[in-house]
């Protein structure tokens, strides 16, 4: 079979074209200087666009962080009152350098969050020996600085105990109370400061625990 090609003259921005046995192939053709200027043109506003987005990203970004930082304290303040009272409850007798171990374990227990410099524990062991009202036996502090002072009350004096939670004649309960001062890394319109607060109570095991003995 005779192909007979013919080119035919283009003019500006058309397609040349070969007629080869009465077909006329399709030519790839390089954009029009039009299109290449619109193409430049929406990559220009994507640019822009994404530069004024990009600050709320990286707001919502961190705010989620500090969010998801303020959770994870709260599950982690709860642990350690959780932790200490359990503790406390398992000994027969306890004496000064039982709590003070017990104390670093608390510490440990928070970690990552700093609770020897923004918490303290306070643990509590109340008594009602003869029927007349709960009575805070003794009362000790440790694992942090902070200076929160017991919501039950002081050593010696009447407990103050949540409507759901009762001793009754002749037992013991040990509640560790946990404080922990929360301060955001990022802004206070997120989270704002706050005292972080939980508590918990068990039975001793095996004796009353109604002393701290020397040591």
């Amino acid at each position: 079979m005779v192909h007979s090609c013919r080119r035919f003259p283009a003019r500006h921005g058309d397609r040349p074209k070969c007629r080869i046995g009465g077909a006329v192939p399709e030519v790839a053709l390089l954009p029009r200087p039009e299109m290449a200027r619109a193409w430049l043109c929406a990559s220009g506003n994507a640019a822009v666009e994404f530069a004024l987005v990009l600050p709320v990203l990286m707001l919502l970004m961190l705010g989620s962080a500090e969010m998801g930082r303020f959770v994870i304290l709260h599950q982690k303040v709860d642990r350690v009152a959780v932790t200490t009272s359990d503790l406390v409850a398992r000994a027969e007798t306890i004496n000064e350098t039982d709590l003070d171990d017990i104390f670093d374990a608390a510490d440990f227990v928070a970690q990552p969050f700093d609770l020897a410099g923004l918490g303290v524990v306070i643990v509590s062991a109340i008594t009602n020996e003869d029927g007349s009202g709960a009575t805070v036996a003794w009362q000790r502090s440790g694992g942090g600085s902070s200076t929160h002072t017991s919501q039950i009350g002081i050593a010696g004096g009447a407990a103050t105990l949540t409507a759901d939670f009762e001793v009754r004649e002749g037992e013991t309960a040990i509640i560790a109370e946990v404080f922990y001062d929360f301060e955001p890394f990022l802004s206070e319109l997120i989270v704002e400061p706050q005292t972080v607060y939980r508590r918990a109570h068990h039975r001793p095991r095996l004796g009353t625990l109604d002393e701290v003995e020397a040591g």
